[in-house]
């Protein structure tokens, strides 16, 4: 199968046969031996679940009703299987997000959910649950002069003396209203598949095709009356970074890689402090938070 399309990610390269706008800013001169293939089967994906489970066999394999299937096998090759009507940005959808994450996953990588941003060749992951406000404060930051690092699903190493982040993404996802805030409406790329009101943004400033950076905070974001930074300790700190950065858990079960992930994450926990910002959901509150979290950069 040919392999029209490569990009460097995530400290790998990867020769892919579905072209991937989402990592035009990765992309990278074909040459050598590629870490990863992304292929597409016109058979239907051999054993794939259909009730939204994870099988793991010789691969791990999943399917999304009314898209598609995929195989991932031993860290190496993502096999995509679209469905009849499945229309491009769908089968990305899954492909960079579940499929990259499983991926990871196998080649022992903590794959972990936030958005970053960094200054100073610095960066500082937000994280949190759904709604939290990751992307949006990303975006704040952003508008005072930080670059982007991860708006989603990033390679994050402990390190010899600091954390590490790969950097993931040159676009940042946000709803409309932030969108307003900011006044990005010239950056709109696409619509979000599942959310009419959120949409890809491009970034003036990312950091896409660089090498890993330190990562010297990571930051739980929670929703109070007041804005306040508190940095969290021993056993509170890990799980909290667990907690509210872990991606696709029910992958991570049907591997049995909880202990190894577990391991990765205390060391991570351990090379880079974590804190809780929490503040109220709304834009007044953006400058004093955004303010709070430029602190951890220091000097």
């Amino acid at each position: 199968m040919p392999f029209p399309f490569h990009y460097r990610h995530s400290g790998l390269v990867v020769a892919s046969a579905l072209e991937l706008p989402e990592w035009e800013a990765f992309g990278c001169d074909p040459g050598g031996e590629a870490d990863v293939e992304i292929a597409i089967s016109d058979e239907p994906c051999p054993d794939c679940p259909t009730d939204g489970s994870v099988a793991v066999g010789e691969a791990l394999r999943f399917a999304v009703e009314g898209i598609g299937g995929w195989q991932v096998e031993g860290g190496r090759r993502i096999t995509l299987h679209p469905g009849l009507t499945a229309a491009p940005p769908e089968l990305r959808l899954f492909t960079l997000g579940s499929a990259w994450g499983a991926l990871g996953y196998q080649r022992g990588f903590a794959m972990w959910h936030g958005s970053a941003v960094a200054r100073s060749g610095r960066a500082i992951l937000f994280c949190g649950d759904a709604g939290a406000g990751k992307s949006t404060m990303a975006g704040a930051m952003l508008s005072r002069g930080s670059s982007l690092v991860a708006d989603d699903l990033s390679r994050i190493e402990p390190g010899e003396e600091h954390a590490l982040i790969h950097p993931s993404s040159a676009r940042i996802k946000l709803w409309r209203e932030a969108i307003g805030h900011f006044g990005w409406e010239e950056r709109i790329l696409q619509r979000d598949y599942y959310r009419e009101d959120k949409f890809h943004c491009s970034s003036s400033d990312h950091l896409a095709g660089e090498a890993a950076l330190p990562l010297v905070a990571i930051v739980t974001l929670e929703e109070g009356e007041q804005v306040s930074l508190d940095r969290l300790a021993g056993a509170e700190a890990l799980g909290a970074a667990m907690k509210q950065t872990m991606y696709r858990p029910e992958m991570i079960e049907a591997l049995g890689t909880w202990g190894e992930q577990g391991a990765l994450g205390a060391q991570i926990a351990a090379k880079c402090p974590v804190y809780r910002l929490t503040r109220p959901k709304d834009f007044d509150s953006l400058a004093r938070a955004c303010g709070a979290a430029e602190g951890l950069w220091g000097g």
